[in-house]
């Protein structure tokens, strides 16, 4: 991972797993109290721009075998 960038964990959905809405048929979208799972993504150092997708993390790999 490079310097520039740092994982910060955040709360999200356990359908789209995303920090941004990637589809309005989501159960989040429409939903209350949708479940949600705690994961790892890359935030940019210079901007603060967060990936919406999440990181490829040792820790995300395990939070997602216990969804399973």
């Amino acid at each position: 991972m490079s310097k520039n960038v740092s994982l910060v964990k955040e709360e999200v959905c356990t359908s789209c797993l995303s920090l941004n809405i990637i589809s309005v048929d989501c159960i989040c979208i429409y939903q209350n109290n949708y479940p949600t799972v705690e994961l790892e993504f890359e935030r940019c150092n210079c901007c603060g721009n967060t990936n919406s997708h999440p990181a490829d993390t040792e820790f995300n790999n395990k939070q997602m075998e216990n969804l399973q």
